[in-house]
């Protein structure tokens, strides 16, 4: 029965697959969906300057502002809510905690309590309200209570009715993107970009100049509602504090791994072939500590796809905390990042987040993977990696680490600098403006 319920739901992902590639590269397909997203994101950008001029004639000298988010880990306004936190002025913020509808009960109930746990920690039980009773399994729609909305999760198929971007344009409220991670797949990059959600935004937000050169040439309106911003993530990383600030003279590498173990259209994960080797590196480098941080996504989809079962899952984890490896879930990495010598990674946006570091990085190849898989930031991201295809080639990295072989320059190259760590370390002062309808700078 097990192999029977694998067997399908490995025949809906390959289908799945198949269908988001036709979607994406069928010109006959595209034609009449192309249409009907242009007319909808002319009537949208018209709405929201409806939008706007109500809000300045009301009077009101305070912005209502709600991020709707699913995962602590997958959020990219961090640095844009603490600002408005200190600013109350101006701005009343609030997270909405809404669920993953598309993987399961178990997993949305999970996942929603670690994330409504992590933003209390974070910001105050005054500033997180519910988006889902989970015991009762009922939706609550807030959309009317704010000004701006910003979106972590640009994929409407996973969310309810109530807190998809296609629900909020056509209320009262601006709807906005961040993204809480870097475009690496083309395929999905593409899918996206001509898909309804970004393009019906009042905005968005771009990332490089990689990124921002792929919204003008794809997004179905071609960029109009684009504004090249830079990372905001990543403002925290030069004065983040891990609470470990001693140092130490023994290594330290993470290592990552990638959700993606059966997903042909990006084939970035290694780790149904190297998790073995994952246990045994403490065992080899007895004078290194490892952490290993898996994609938030990668253990639920091993379990879901019938690859492991919840079991196999609780073994392995317990098996790499009795190896003496940090075990890092959660929201916040970017003390990870800076308490670390190296990365081992097959990630997708870990491996552009990693660069800005200046410290060494190994990337482990997937055997199936191929340029055209990627997108053009990716490969040039991965160009600054010493590239991994074979478990001696893994082991020969951590080693050169050990043993102190790499210039440790702990410093952004020109390159990453020009075209990844725009506005850094102030984007989120930028992002804050650009949506301060009330009170923008240069206005």
């Amino acid at each position: 029965m097990v192999d029977l319920q694998s067997k399908k739901k490995k025949d809906k992902i390959i289908k799945g697959t198949k269908k988001l590639i036709h979607r994406v590269l069928d010109p006959s397909m595209s034609i009449a969906r192309t249409c009907e997203i242009r007319v909808k994101a002319r009537k949208a950008e018209a709405h929201y300057d409806e939008v706007i001029n109500k809000i300045k004639a009301s009077g009101r000298t305070r912005l209502k502002f709600a991020a709707y988010v699913i995962f602590d880990s997958t959020y990219g306004m961090d640095g844009v809510f603490k600002l408005m936190m200190k600013d109350p002025e101006h701005w009343n913020p609030v997270i909405v905690v809404i669920p993953d509808v598309a993987r399961g009960s178990d997993h949305a109930a999970r996942t929603y309590k670690k994330t409504k746990e992590y933003f209390v920690n974070r910001y105050g039980q005054e500033h997180v309200i519910d988006g889902w009773d989970a015991d009762r399994n009922e939706y609550y729609d807030h959309i009317d209570e704010f000004d701006i909305v910003y979106y972590a999760n640009p994929y409407d198929n996973m969310v309810h009715k109530y807190h998809k971007i296609c629900y909020a344009y056509k209320k009262n409220v601006l709807p906005i993107y961040v993204s809480y991670g870097y475009d690496v797949g083309r395929f999905t990059t593409l899918s996206r970009l001509r898909g309804k959600e970004l393009n019906l935004v009042w905005k968005l937000f771009a990332d490089t100049t990689y990124t921002y050169k792929d919204y003008l040439k794809y997004q179905t309106i071609k960029g109009k509602n684009v504004v090249l911003a830079g990372y905001s993530k990543m403002d925290d990383l030069c004065s983040c504090d891990d609470g470990d600030s001693m140092q130490s003279n023994r290594k330290k590498i993470l290592i990552s791994a990638h959700h993606t173990v059966s997903m042909e259209t990006l084939p970035l994960s290694n780790f149904l072939k190297y998790n073995d080797l994952i246990l045994e590196l403490p065992v080899m480098f007895p004078d290194v500590d490892f952490v290993f941080r898996p994609h938030p996504l990668l253990f639920t989809t091993l379990v879901n796809e019938g690859i492991w079962t919840q079991e196999e899952v609780a073994y392995y984890t317990k098996v790499i905390e009795d190896r003496g490896i940090e075990y890092s879930t959660g929201g916040d990495y970017l003390g990870l990042f800076r308490k670390c010598d190296a990365i081992v990674n097959d990630c997708g946006s870990f491996t552009v987040e990693w660069l800005y570091t200046g410290k060494p990085g190994c990337f482990v190849y997937n055997d199936k993977l191929k340029r055209e898989h990627l997108t053009t930031l990716m490969n040039k991201a991965i160009e600054r990696y010493t590239v991994a295809r074979s478990r001696q080639d893994i082991i020969e990295f951590v080693k050169s680490v050990a043993e102190n072989n790499h210039v440790e320059s702990r410093g952004m190259s020109r390159w990453v600098k020009d075209n990844i760590a725009l506005n850094y370390p102030r984007v989120s002062e930028y992002i804050l403006n650009e949506i301060n309808i009330l009170n923008k700078v240069g206005q």
